[in-house]
């Protein structure tokens, strides 16, 4: 997929001065192709065309990061490296435990593309911070930051920082909670001092109360931003 969207401006120019619209559904892994009839079977056949070669001409290989560090290997950096490189980056998904790291290209491009992939990898310094135990508290201080989007506030008060939490369904899975801060160290200390600030202000501030499910949406809808 990564390679065939590389290709998106020779396909356009296929239909020359055709009106022409490529469509991506990334989660089907399609590609829908509209417009000039004569124009979209030319550009699907030479799209099928590309699959075949890509299919005998690609190859990969598997590199083992931890997984903090595949928060670097996503969106415009590795664009990047696809385009710096010839080799496209596939990492797995962030609730996945898996910690490799798929890179395909050509068998001739493949040794600067795990060059690529390894000087991205250690680009920025990344902090992982557990959220205190026990676990029910921990999930009590993650329902606090997601709805008051703390990530938000806390990148915006220290400017360079990128801060991760985990989305509460797949906390519930976890038995540790962490957030990551990534950037230069500099910048990541002090918003690091500010999170060890915030939970110590939250220490025993938050309850789990049970509420009936009649009047969830009432709540929810007319006095949750109260």
């Amino acid at each position: 997929m990564p390679f065939v969207i590389a290709r998106r401006s020779a396909y356009l120019a296929i239909a020359a001065e055709s009106e022409i619209k490529l469509t991506l559904n990334s989660a089907d892994r399609e590609i829908t192709v509209s417009g000039d009839r004569e124009s979209v079977v030319r550009i699907v056949e030479t799209i099928k065309a590309d699959i075949e070669n890509f299919k005998t001409t690609l190859t990969s290989f598997k590199i083992s990061l931890p997984k903090r560090q595949h928060r670097l290997l996503v969106g415009k950096a590795i664009d990047n490296i696809l385009a710096t490189t010839k080799c496209a980056i596939i990492t797995a998904k962030p609730e996945d435990p898996s910690d490799e790291v798929m890179v395909w290209g050509l068998g001739s491009d493949l040794s600067a593309g795990m060059t690529a992939v390894i000087s991205q990898a250690n680009s920025q310094y990344i902090h992982e911070f557990p959220l205190p135990g026990p676990i029910a508290w921990s999930k009590q201080l993650l329902t606090y930051m997601t709805k008051t989007q703390y990530n938000r506030t806390l990148s915006t008060s220290h400017p360079g920082v990128t801060v991760y939490i985990p989305n509460l369904a797949a906390a519930e899975k976890m038995q540790t909670i962490t957030i990551e801060l990534i950037g230069d160290k500099s910048a990541v200390d002090p918003a690091v001092s500010d999170v060890s600030m915030l939970i110590g202000k939250l220490l025993g501030g938050t309850k789990d109360v049970a509420i009936d499910w009649l009047v969830h949406r009432i709540i929810t809808n007319k006095y949750a931003k109260k």
